[in-house]
């Protein structure tokens, strides 16, 4: 796996950021989550099911790219895509 400079990533550890839904970025999930990690990683959708996951995946997204494990209502979420989150503005 290549190294990935973080300092570069537009969302630094402890940051708040909303998800942005799949279909419309103009909409925001709340509530924000908080970011607890940030490396180069394959996104993940299903934790657990990783052969689903990659079938849901747009064609930009397969391969390594900057994900951030993020704390969501109550649980960490996995390498979630950096396109799929937006800085959190109260």
């Amino acid at each position: 796996m290549s190294s990935i400079d973080i300092s570069i990533m537009s969302f630094k550890i402890g940051e708040l950021v909303t998800i942005v839904s799949p279909i419309n970025s103009s909409i925001h999930y709340k509530p924000p989550a908080l970011i607890v990690d940030a490396y180069e990683g394959e996104p993940k959708i299903f934790l657990k099911n990783e052969k689903m996951g990659k079938c849901c995946l747009e064609e930009e997204d397969l391969g390594p790219g900057r994900v951030y494990d993020i704390f969501y209502q109550g649980s960490v979420e996995e390498a979630v895509c950096e396109e799929w989150l937006r800085s959190w503005l109260p």
